[in-house]
């Protein structure tokens, strides 16, 4: 179910779609790393961080500098 309130967009899903929505966005990060560099996929995660947010069962993904992959 969609609606917008103040200015932002609610989703309303299932369970499932949910865990669907998370593997799209996996393939969406692996394909911007294969195709951009792991560098580049801070906006990814962010995006998945942001639709997180709220979630007690999530932990946010950072990018450590040192680091050659996402971390959580």
């Amino acid at each position: 179910m969609y609606r917008e309130e103040n200015n932002q967009v609610i989703l309303a899903m299932s369970r499932d779609d949910y865990d669907w929505l998370l593997k799209v966005f996996a393939v969406a990060t692996a394909a911007v790393i294969a195709k951009a560099g792991i560098d580049k996929v801070g906006c990814v995660l962010d995006v998945l961080n942001r639709l997180n947010q709220g979630n007690p069962n999530y932990t946010p993904y950072q990018l450590k500098p040192d680091s050659p992959g996402p971390s959580r």
